[in-house]
Formats: C-alpha cells, structure tokens, sequence
C-alpha cells in the first residue's frame, strides 16, 4: 500500500495521457480545419474544462501531502 501512496501522481497522469491521445486524435483527422466556431468553442471548452479538473486533483494531491 505504500507504493501507491508513493506514486499516486500517476493517476492524474494516466487520464491526462488519454485525454490528449483523443484530442490529438481529433486534430488530426481535420476537426478544427472546418473553421467552423463551434467546433473551437467545444475544443476551447473541453480544454477548460479538464485544466480546471485536474488542478483541482493537484491541489488535492498537494492537500493531502502537506497533512
């Protein structure tokens, strides 16, 4: 059990690493090529969105560390 206190970082990283296998994914099968603004909005609110999740988790992870 102490190694996955130890390296519990990893699972922010793992869905980190899925979300931008698909994004990339995305990209380049031509998703914003189409200049089309709700596309970029949707891809702008995405992004958003999971920066502000997993700040969240950091900022839980370090909680949990410094206690």
């Amino acid at each position: 059990m102490n190694v996955f206190r130890k390296f519990k970082f990893v699972l922010i990283l793992i869905p980190l690493a899925v979300f931008i296998a698909f994004f990339d994914g995305l990209i380049m099968d031509d998703f914003l090529t189409s200049n089309e603004i709700p596309d970029h909005f949707r891809f702008i609110g995405v992004l958003i969105l999971v920066v502000s999740v997993l700040l969240y988790l950091v900022f839980l992870f370090d909680k949990n560390i410094n206690e």
